[in-house]
């Protein structure tokens, strides 16, 4: 007598026995799909929430802006930067950080724009919302 009052009535029960292709099914058998798919967003929302806040970028800059940025900046000068000047730009591009390419070397820069004699070394970098970013290295000479 007293092991069937503790015993809970299977009926009234709301235990969750497991996950299935249609949602959460109950003791009772019934599914509740709602409360799958509200879990399975407030678990997708947390994530996207600890990676965006995690200060991870997939370009890197003197100054980034939370949502983007396009910046330019000078790292290198030996002589003047003389107006009529050879350029030579190279880039390298990311999606989501997971895929890179491209070769953003002095070398490489320095090749596209047929210079011999490097004077200036600038950067720069675009970055939207850590989906796209661009990352290139500027150089000027004769």
């Amino acid at each position: 007598m007293g092991m069937e009052a503790a015993r809970p009535d299977r009926a009234s029960s709301k235990l969750l026995t497991g996950i299935t292709s249609k949602g959460y099914t109950d003791t009772s058998g019934r599914t509740d799909k709602g409360v799958y798919m509200k879990r399975m967003w407030a678990v997708s929302a947390a994530l996207i929430g600890i990676v965006s806040l995690s200060g991870c970028v997939i370009v890197q800059a003197p100054v980034m802006g939370v949502l983007g940025s396009k910046v330019k900046w000078g790292e290198y000068a030996q002589g003047d930067d003389k107006p009529g000047q050879k350029e030579g730009r190279a880039c390298m591009d990311t999606l989501f950080g997971l895929l890179a390419r491209g070769d953003a070397s002095v070398r490489a820069a320095k090749a596209n724009g047929g210079i011999t004699e490097v004077s200036v070394v600038d950067h720069s970098a675009r970055n939207f919302l850590n989906i796209v970013g661009e990352y290139c290295t500027i150089v000027r000479g004769t």
